[in-house]
């Protein structure tokens, strides 16, 4: 299934579930403007919804201005609907200032990175001062310790779209557009397992509260689940399968488990591929296999284990913005397993995977450095 599909499928969702069209606008605004294709398709399909918050959603599209092709078939749209009896509000008077092009009055924006091995990302908040450019709230947060570096400016509209090009070509790892709303509110929750460490937190963050409380909204789940939906008992477990192949993509570069938490069950498997026991091939990788088994039983049960279910969420939540849907729906399928309890006659792929290659990667490490040991014994 295509994004397009994804994103058409959500939206007749919201709109059936009676969301505001300036609700489900704030969900599509960060798709719009990618690809023109694809706004005009979203535009054509709007036309079949015979509801007001469907033509609420174009007028809405109109306003925000873009291509003169998606302009065109917005108007077509709006004709249909009107011709089926669908009341259509007027076109706001600032229409065509396009909402990629930072116009006065534009609404917050939130951006963010994917999550690395140790839970952590970088969040970034922009709220529009009238007259006055823009406050850029960055955090680097953290699921385990909260709030990792936090700084807030204020910048003139110009310097906003000059920071945010240099950001972009400079950070290591792509962003993708995030509803301010839960930037927000990633950034609060932060904030209080700051405090719940007695960790005092950033005096920037003091300054910025009130701003980043007045924006967000509380979550129950990730985002994704919001929008991205795996039949469980048709989809879930063919994808879940597939999780392990996540720790070969670039977005999950660097997942590892912690040294001194993988140590441990690396020397066990060390010590199982060296015994001076009379043990056949098979014989030492059931062994090995055992310690991978007490591995995961030892580490991901319980909070840890909800740990890693909420980061493959959010980084299923990243891969759908960067286009790439097929992993996205892997991530989630293997996020919502470890919803269930532990079972250790089907593990969880992609835990068990990254056992193996923490494991995989310390021994090689391990071995690297004792080669590179000055010997002591001189050769005659």
């Amino acid at each position: 299934m295509d994004n397009v599909h994804t994103l058409i499928d959500k939206l007749k969702t919201e709109i059936q579930d009676g969301k505001s069209a300036e609700e489900i606008f704030e969900f599509l605004k960060p798709f719009l403007g990618r690809h023109e294709e694809t706004d005009v398709q979203v535009a054509d399909v709007l036309a079949t919804l015979a509801h007001p918050a469907a033509a609420g959603l174009l007028v809405r599209m109109l306003a925000a201005g873009g291509s003169k092709k998606l302009a065109k078939a917005v108007k077509r749209s709006l004709y249909r609907l009107k011709g089926r009896g669908i009341t259509v509000e007027a076109v706001p008077p600032d229409q065509g200032e396009s909402i990629f092009r930072a116009p006065k009055g534009e609404p917050p924006r939130g951006f963010g990175s994917g999550i690395d091995s140790l839970g952590e990302r970088f969040l970034l908040l922009a709220l529009p001062r009238p007259g006055r450019g823009w406050s850029v709230i960055q955090a680097g947060v953290s699921d385990t310790r909260g709030l990792v570096n936090f700084v807030g400016d204020e910048m003139t509209r110009k310097g906003f779209r000059v920071f945010m090009g240099e950001l972009k070509n400079r950070f290591p790892f792509p962003l993708v557009d995030i509803a301010p709303s839960y930037v927000a509110f990633l950034m609060a929750q932060a904030h209080r397992l700051t405090v719940q460490r007695d960790v005092p937190p950033p005096q920037d963050y003091v300054r910025f509260k009130a701003d980043i409380d007045g924006v967000k909204k509380e979550c129950e789940k990730p985002l994704v689940y919001s929008y991205l939906r795996i039949d469980e008992t048709t989809e879930a477990d063919r994808y879940a399968k597939r999780a392990g192949d996540l720790l070969k993509s670039d977005v999950f570069a660097g997942w590892v488990i912690e040294t001194e938490q993988i140590q441990p069950y690396a020397d066990a498997v060390s010590q199982a591929g060296e015994s001076k026991l009379i043990l056949n091939a098979v014989q030492k990788e059931a062994r090995i296999q055992e310690v991978y088994q007490k591995a995961l039983s030892d580490l991901f049960s319980g909070k840890r284990r909800a740990l890693y279910e909420r980061r493959l969420a959010e980084m299923a939540d990243v891969l759908f913005k960067l286009g790439r849907e097929e992993e996205a729906r892997v991530s989630l399928a293997a996020a919502m397993d470890l919803e269930k309890p532990m079972n250790p006659f089907q593990p969880n792929p992609f835990l068990l995977q990254l056992v193996m290659t923490s494991v995989y990667r310390h021994l090689k490490d391990d071995y690297e450095k004792k080669v590179q040991e000055p010997s002591l014994i001189v050769k005659p």
